[in-house]
């Protein structure tokens, strides 16, 4: 499959929604050296980055998709961006994980869920609280992505009309 970016008009087969012009500008705004290599290079980690997106918090975006063929979950409808936008800041959290997808694996296998209660190697030894997280948790992309996501109804903002 080649390198497909989503531009907010539901485009046929897209796996990115961030191209890598867009995301050489946003790592180069922030001094990350790090964001190098090929295009193609840049590419993969950019549609790995929007396969994390698409995994992780689908179910969770406000609004629907404007059709059940697109292939990813933007564009959206009735959210608080218009229906032919992918939203700058979902695009600043896929940059963010395409720079980590560049060294790591954003979703690795966790053996036994990652639930580990004592590891000791000599002697270094790791035991982690009771209720701590299985898996790697990135609040900068929650931050990015907090206000397009369906919350917990006590958290939800009123206003009165």
């Amino acid at each position: 499959m080649a390198f497909t970016v989503e531009n907010g008009t539901n485009v046929a087969d897209a796996n990115s929604l961030v191209s890598v012009a867009e995301a050489d500008a946003y790592h180069l705004d922030r001094g990350n050296a790090e964001w190098a290599g090929t295009d193609a290079v840049k590419q993969s980690a950019l549609i790995k980055a929007t396969d994390y997106i698409t995994q992780n918090y689908d179910g969770r975006w406000t609004g629907e998709v404007v059709s059940d063929t697109q292939s990813l979950a933007w564009p959206r409808k009735c959210t608080v961006v218009a229906s032919n936008v992918v939203p700058a800041l979902v695009k600043h959290a896929v940059c963010l994980l395409a720079l980590e997808a560049l060294t790591a694996d954003l979703n690795p296998v966790l053996e036994r869920g990652g639930a580990i209660k004592r590891e000791k190697v000599d002697v270094i030894e790791t035991e982690y609280m009771d209720g701590a997280p299985v898996g790697t948790v990135r609040p900068a992309v929650d931050g990015l992505l907090k206000k397009y996501l369906r919350g917990p109804s006590i958290n939800r903002r009123v206003v009165r009309v």
